[in-house]
């Protein structure tokens, strides 16, 4: 007994091509039933899907890919503003130590920048591991910008005084030596 396909072929209702594609079509419905792809769904729904998803997937890389160049173009302009604010501190003698992370950084300036960096008129950058001075009102601008730039900067400290402090007559100087 012939299939139908061949009987079809035989009596010149069907072409070789046509058997061809009605195989493969065959073959690849079998094959997705293996795979769990569901049968129901037709090609034009399957591609619409798969072209919103490609659709999300560009709109998440581009919206990645305009953070990243806001970010590039922020530290850009706080490189551009700490060059054109930093104090010269060639002439320092007098160290000033301050905390980057962990570790104690020691920065050579001059006396009265000692004094102003104390009580918080002056401010350290450190971009790039290398230390600029600048004024505090340039570093506040420059942390309002990025939070990738280390900011270091005298704090005015409000003295709590324990009732019992056997210290609590001596004041501490802001500008203290380490």
């Amino acid at each position: 007994m012939a299939s139908l396909q061949d009987q079809l072929l035989k009596a010149g209702l069907a072409n070789q091509k046509q058997a061809k594609q009605a195989s493969k079509a065959k073959k690849k419905q079998a094959r997705d039933q293996r795979k769990g792809v569901d049968t129901g769904e037709s090609a034009a729904d399957r591609a619409m899907r798969e072209k919103q998803a490609q659709a999300q997937r560009s709109k998440q890389l581009n919206a990645e890919r305009d953070a990243a160049q806001n970010e590039k173009a922020l530290l850009a302009q706080v490189k551009q503003m700490v060059k054109s604010c930093r104090l010269d501190i060639s002439m320092g003698e007098q160290s000033y130590n301050f905390v980057d992370g962990k570790a104690i950084k020691k920065l050579y300036v001059t006396d009265q920048q000692q004094e102003q960096l104390s009580r918080g008129h002056l401010v350290i950058i450190g971009l790039n591991g290398e230390y600029s001075v600048v004024p505090a009102v340039v570093g506040k601008r420059i942390e309002e910008r990025t939070d990738q730039v280390l900011v270091v900067k005298a704090t005015a400290q409000e003295q709590m005084v324990e009732e019992d402090d056997p210290y609590a007559d001596y004041v501490i100087p802001d500008d203290l030596m380490w």
